[in-house]
């Protein structure tokens, strides 16, 4: 079936509920490669949505073509984007090379811990397993980091996407030169040590 169409059901089902008013912070989870507009449905009802994406090529087209359904439902809708948030990733060269093309706050990066995986597994959230196993608090913490930001209200920003040749060049140069990247960034760090 179509993916598109069971999200605007649910958003729907939210309206008849009434939780878009019963409740300060509703998160909407949905696939992010927007294709269709049933994918783009919660973000009429948002105030502001937050782009979960990994260091990876595939996910930041994604996180663009979200940037770029931002920037157009806040012609007529009261929509920002409150930041992007990278996750399980033991690198942030892609993202950070993005949101230098595509000014976005980034609201964290959670590292890769298999605890994340493992507490799904487990059927807990993190928050749950953490009770009885104190060394996870460090971990609650990134979340928790994130709540705080989203709960005080950020301006958020209308993104300018990045267009799709451009994009591919941005990131394609990691995976093609991956030398010539890390030469330019020992240069720099060089050139900024002599000074």
């Amino acid at each position: 079936g179509c993916g598109g169409y069971v999200v605007g059901e649910t958003v729907k089902l939210l309206k008849e509920l009434n939780a878009f008013y019963e409740y300060d912070v509703i998160l909407f989870d949905v696939l992010g490669d927007v294709v269709c507009g049933g994918f783009a449905a919660p973000l009429n009802y948002a105030d502001y949505c937050i782009i979960i994406t990994d260091n990876g090529f595939d996910a930041l087209f994604a996180a663009n073509r979200i940037a770029a359904s931002v920037r157009e439902k806040a012609r007529t809708h009261p929509l920002r984007l409150a930041g992007l948030v990278g996750n399980r990733t033991s690198k942030r060269d892609l993202i950070d090379k993005y949101v230098e093309s595509c000014p976005m706050p980034v609201l964290e990066v959670l590292p890769l811990i298999e605890d994340i995986r493992i507490s799904r597994v487990k059927g807990k959230t993190l928050f749950e397993m953490a009770e009885k196993e104190t060394s996870l608090a460090y971990v609650c913490d990134y979340y928790l980091n994130i709540a705080d930001q989203i709960l005080a209200e950020p301006e958020g920003v209308v993104p300018t996407e990045i267009a799709d040749r451009e994009l591919f060049s941005l990131l394609s140069d990691f995976y093609l030169n991956p030398n010539q990247t890390e030469a330019n960034a020992e240069d720099g760090a060089e050139e900024f040590m002599v000074v």
